[in-house]
């Protein structure tokens, strides 16, 4: 009876738990804002159970792709470090670029997980890696520390210029990591991995043939690295490396990597000849395969041919393969729906062959550091290597 007279007197009551379904699926904005409303709402924001369920809807409702242009390792005052991002909406927007890295060169994404963005900033200095973790989001900005340097062993590059930094998620942990392979004489001889619940380096000795690898993804706390023959996992929990031969029916095209697909590893392969491309996805299913190993690929699809013979699958946004292509006048992107088999043509502005792809979604996770709107770290003119150390000396009084 009571509940009813307040009603309708015109004080609606809502019980506490529905209140905090509501706000698990608004956005971090409006989080931040309403802070204000009570102690109770305040404090849920800091709740892990309510940072979790929060992520998991972003996730559901809200993903996105980061476009940042590649750099140059020939011109050190190229600084490309503009940022845009495409959402389900498909409306191509101007990122926030935080003060600390804005001014900076040669700062590149390197990895991305639950929102969190890994962020190299001294990408020439080989023997450096100047890194940063950072929540667009909430603002928030943490230094990693600097890794000893160990003479003869240097940070992986590929052929092509780009290093292969991994960076994802462990649920056994509930830790972050980052990991750099070192290579000394050809060959993979150490792992450094960071910690951001330790805040520290470890290294991890593993000696294997160096092989071409890129980017890396993570899928249930292990991180994989594609190759041209064979990929590369590392579990972040028991710190174990394994080579994982690839599909043995794709095509070798030169244009293979991983991805996440359905929550699992996935393989995918493009095809290509004068006229048409045409896109194959594995995934790497759990279960004793018929040679005894405890996993084998299943093959999920093979797209319909698409009248481009410059098709290139980069990652997933929501439930479709976002696609480049390349040397287009029309189109540029599309867009591969998996059940319909459709594609979907876009023509996307500073999306272009000269833009690297991530993935991304707001989070109220916690990189435990401050926040990039902080004052100080508005310094213009950053560019060269002791500025930044500069930077870094004020960072590290703050934290």
């Amino acid at each position: 009876m009571m509940k009813n007279k307040e009603v309708e007197a015109g004080n609606p009551f809502l019980p506490q738990e529905i209140i905090r379904d509501i706000l698990t699926r608004l956005p971090v904005k409006s989080l931040i804002r309403f802070q204000c409303v009570c102690r109770y709402w305040r404090d849920l924001y800091r709740d892990p159970s309510f940072i979790t369920d929060h992520l998991h809807h972003s996730n559901r409702q809200n993903p996105c792709i980061l476009f940042q242009r590649y750099r140059s390792y020939d011109n050190e005052y190229d600084n490309h470090s503009d940022l845009y991002s495409l959402g389900s909406d498909m409306q191509v927007q101007r990122f926030q670029n935080p003060p600390l890295i804005e001014h900076l060169n040669h700062g590149e994404i390197v990895g991305s997980s639950d929102g969190l963005l890994c962020v190299q900033t001294n990408r020439l200095h080989y023997r450096h890696h100047s890194l940063l973790l950072w929540n667009p989001a909430i603002k928030e900005v943490k230094l990693v520390p600097e890794t000893d340097f160990c003479r003869g062993f240097y940070p992986y590059v590929n052929p092509y210029g780009y290093n292969s930094i991994g960076f994802g998620f462990c649920p056994s942990l509930n830790d972050y990591k980052i990991v750099i392979p070192y290579v000394k004489n050809d060959c993979f001889e150490m792992f450094k991995v960071y910690s951001l619940r330790s805040r520290s380096w470890k290294e991890v000795k593993y000696r294997l043939d160096a092989c071409y690898i890129h980017y890396s993804v993570t899928v249930n706390g292990v991180m994989y690295w594609s190759g041209k023959t064979e990929i590369i996992s590392f579990d972040l929990a028991m710190e174990v490396w394994i080579v994982i031969p690839m599909p043995e029916t794709h095509p070798s095209t030169g244009y293979d990597h991983v991805m996440v697909y359905e929550g699992k590893l996935a393989f995918v392969s493009c095809t290509h000849d004068v006229y048409h491309s045409a896109i194959h996805l594995w995934v790497r299913e759990e279960g004793v395969g018929a040679s005894g190993e405890t996993w084998n690929w299943t093959k999920k699809f093979t797209s319909n041919p698409y009248p481009s013979s410059w098709l290139f699958p980069t990652t997933m946004l929501g439930n479709e393969i976002f696609c480049m292509i390349w040397y287009s006048e029309s189109t540029n992107a599309v867009l591969f729906n998996p059940t319909t088999k459709n594609f979907k043509e876009l023509n996307i502005s500073k999306c272009d062959d000269e833009h690297q792809i991530c993935n991304y979604v707001e989070s109220l996770v916690s990189v435990g550091g401050t926040k990039s709107s902080t004052k100080f770290l508005r310094r213009r003119g950053s560019s060269s290597w002791g500025e930044y150390s500069g930077v870094r000396k004020m960072i590290k009084q703050k934290l």
